[in-house]
């Protein structure tokens, strides 16, 4: 099934997400900077800033994602693994959105609120993994907003003609 957000066969949903996946992984990993430095503020201030614009480009990035999950994989097979990937990128964004809170005016320089923002970070990259693992199931095997070849598409239509006899005439038992 091929996106309807994408230009010449292009999704715009995985082009888009390799910016928020890399400020989440830079966010965590200027947290670790900052622990690794004696807690030198500039790296506090890079995972602050990091952080937000990973959210922000994160809910830019999702609205060709929550299109093609509305068009095209919630009508798939694969509609609950597409939902599963959904809510782990939602509570990544909401993740990391706390941590922010927590993080706004240096409130996490030291103590609990910076073992809890480090936490959190961890915890959201865990999330992120986890839903790109469900991303890449999804595209590389499944062909989820893809282009298929004039093979692929050929046998894929021939699958969906025999699903849709077998329904029209099952087989008595």
């Amino acid at each position: 099934m091929q996106s309807k957000f994408s230009i010449r066969g292009h999704p715009f949903h995985p082009i888009l997400v390799t910016l928020p996946i890399g400020l989440f992984v830079w966010t965590f990993a200027a947290d670790i900077a900052y622990l690794a430095t004696d807690k030198n503020k500039m790296w506090y201030d890079i995972s602050l800033y990091s952080g937000a614009a990973a959210v922000l480009t994160a809910l830019v990035a999702a609205l060709p994602g929550f299109g093609d999950y509305f068009t095209m994989a919630l009508k798939s097979r694969i509609a609950a693994m597409a939902t599963a990937h959904m809510l782990l990128n939602l509570a990544t964004v909401g993740i990391f959105s706390a941590a922010y809170l927590v993080q706004m005016d240096n409130g996490a320089l030291t103590g609990s609120n910076l073992t809890l923002l480090v936490a959190l970070h961890a915890v959201g990259i865990g999330l992120l993994s986890l839903s790109g693992v469900l991303g890449g199931e999804m595209v590389y095997r499944h062909h989820l907003a893809i282009v298929p070849s004039e093979g692929e598409a050929a046998a894929e239509h021939a699958q969906i003609e025999r699903e849709v006899r077998r329904r029209e005439h099952p087989v008595p038992r």
